[in-house]
């Protein structure tokens, strides 16, 4: 599946931001003559910044993200780096990339005196650094690579990514110099940091292999028109030889910006938690990935009874509420009632007076309870991104509450979690895939679904199954999301609703999720995203609701199902019948 932005739409928001982000640059440099434009290479001259980025990324990436890489070149462009630039150059010719290096401490020098300046900045700066952080990958990376980034990311004051051994025991060890030039004031002072670092790396960086070529500093001042590559991105991973072993740790490790505190968890690593994509181009399926819908299936186990009690006694008192709510709504709907303006019927007796103006709708006829005959589908995230935070813990229980309500309802339900069988970075390394990271938008592994309940099947003989659902590898939510669809496509009900619990985060290219939703809801099946702790689905699905714990996912719930059972124009069915 592909998708292609509207030239006019896109044009319309890509000028939209880019004059919002000029005047963020402008008032903070003061300087109301500053220009953003957008090209092919990040840099700056006098009066203009420029910014690398392609009209589909401007529209659709995340203002904090765009927000933080203008922020960055303007700290270039006000900072006393440029000298200290070309002299690192000089000193790069007996030095091997030493600019390099210097580069990435400068850039954390002038990101952490931006936050002092201006506090604000510190959350559009990590927009962009967090998708960076890495995991078990990151140790593969050069010498080199694992140097700039770990300079960059120590003196922004993020400590615990998993280096190599070696470069840990190195940084840990030159820790006093990097935070010393990371907080200076000056260009000058990260210079003779980095003279002072230089001895405790050469070796490596002697054995450290071949790189990429260096980004160039930009030159102000030039009356060229010409604008020179900057960035702190941090380069992507060499290839290894063979498959890493990705490390499966519940740890977490710390990291500080600022002088202060936070925790991220490890599952934060390629593969696993893939963040908001879109315009990344065609989407592919590597033909050792191909399989039926149902080779994909995958039985779950039979579930812990003891850890079902533990769940359902935490739920109890919204599965109560919940299933109250909805009988009274339902018991109202079903009594009988008249109503209307006909000209046969029942008649209405206070309205004879108006047959003497001419009006002969006088008469009523029996109105039922609208359609509740409605058919759902739960598709619950088990990806691993899932494991942060505990956001699997409430997908579990809000499957939990929705069986248990339903189950009391009588209302038809089924319930799949959907996965990969491996992590895609892997598995395509393992197709020979290198850079995997080029490859996001090709499944490389096949696709996995856990049917916790079927609809065929009685609630009470399954739901100890609901207990396994847990954070396992990636996801395909287009594909998981089409397999859900063709199975309550043959349902008889009139409704059916499909509810997708996930953190947002969908694998590959985004844009082809939300052509998926959009021809789905077009063959009359609604398609409501719940998203846990992040607003990514207000981007994807039209109906789209965001929690940050259970309570709220209970709320929620009710919410959806009270809307879905009200009446509507189509007749009373077999809930109706229940009630009678």
């Amino acid at each position: 599946m592909t998708f292609t932005f509207e030239p006019r739409s896109v044009n319309l928001a890509v000028e939209s931001r880019r004059l919002r982000l000029e005047k963020l640059l402008q008032a903070a440099a003061h300087d109301f003559d500053l220009r953003l434009e957008f090209g092919n290479r990040d840099g700056f001259n006098e009066d203009t910044i420029v910014m690398k980025a392609e009209p589909g990324e401007v529209a659709s990436a995340q203002l904090n993200r765009l927000k933080g890489k203008a922020l960055h070149l303007l700290g270039h462009r006000l900072s006393d780096s440029q000298p200290w630039a070309e002299a690192a150059r000089r000193e790069e010719q007996t030095k091997p990339y030493f600019s390099v290096l210097w580069h990435a401490l400068e850039d954390a020098r002038i990101e952490n005196w931006m936050i002092r300046l201006w506090p604000g900045a510190e959350r559009s700066f990590a927009a962009n650094l967090l998708p960076n952080l890495g995991g078990s990958l990151v140790a593969l990376m050069s010498a080199v690579d694992q140097l700039e980034l770990g300079l960059y990311l120590e003196g922004r004051g993020y400590q615990g990514a998993r280096f190599s051994p070696k470069i840990r025991a190195v940084l840990d060890e030159l820790w006093p110099e990097i935070s010393l030039a990371a907080t200076a004031d000056s260009a000058r002072a990260s210079f003779s940091a980095m003279q002072r670092i230089y001895p405790a790396v050469a070796d490596m960086l002697r054995s450290g292999g071949r790189r990429k070529a260096e980004k160039a500093t930009p030159q102000p001042g030039k009356e060229s028109q010409e604008t020179l590559e900057i960035g702190n991105n941090p380069p992507a991973a060499i290839p290894p030889q063979g498959v890493p072993d990705f490390q499966e740790s519940d740890e977490f490790f710390s990291v500080g910006v600022a002088g202060r505190r936070q925790q991220f968890p490890e599952w934060f690593r390629p593969g696993s938690a893939p963040w908001f994509e879109r315009g990344l181009g065609e989407k592919q399926i590597h033909p050792s990935a191909l399989r039926t819908n149902r080779q994909t299936i995958v039985e779950p186990e039979q579930g812990d009874p003891n850890l079902y009690r533990e769940m359902r006694a935490e739920i109890q008192r919204e599965v109560g509420f919940l299933s109250t709510r909805l009988t009274n709504l339902i018991r109202e709907e079903v009594y009988l009632r008249y109503g209307g303006n006909y000209r046969s019927g029942k008649l209405n007796m206070p309205r004879l007076w108006k047959q003497r103006l001419g009006n002969y709708r006088l008469f009523q006829r029996r109105t039922t309870g609208g359609s509740r005959a409605v058919a759902f589908t739960l598709l619950v995230d088990e990806s691993a991104s899932m494991k942060g935070q505990g956001k699997y813990k409430i997908a579990a229980k809000a499957a939990l509450l929705l069986g248990e309500t339903l189950d009391l309802l009588g209302a038809p339900l089924e319930i799949i979690g959907y996965t990969t069988a491996e992590y895609e970075a892997r598995a395509a390394m393992q197709l020979g895939l290198t850079p995997a990271y080029q490859y996001r938008t090709m499944r490389c592994s096949p696709l996995e679904h856990r049917i916790y309940k079927r609809f065929s099947e009685p609630y009470a003989a399954v739901r100890l199954r609901l207990t396994g659902i847990q954070p396992r590898c990636n996801n395909w939510d287009e594909e998981h999301l089409l397999f859900a669809f063709h199975r309550i496509q043959d349902r008889p009900e009139l409704k059916k609703i499909i509810i997708v619990i996930s953190d947002g985060q969908p694998n590959g290219d985004a844009d082809h999720l939300i052509r998926t939703i959009e021809q789905i809801e077009r063959m009359g099946v609604k398609v409501i995203g719940i998203g846990i702790g992040a607003d990514f689905v207000r981007q994807i699905y039209p109906n789209a609701i965001v929690v940050s714990d259970f309570r709220q996912m209970a709320e929620e719930l009710l919410q959806i199902l009270e809307r879905e059972f009200r009446p509507g124009a189509n007749g009373s069915t077999w809930l109706e019948a229940r009630f009678r």
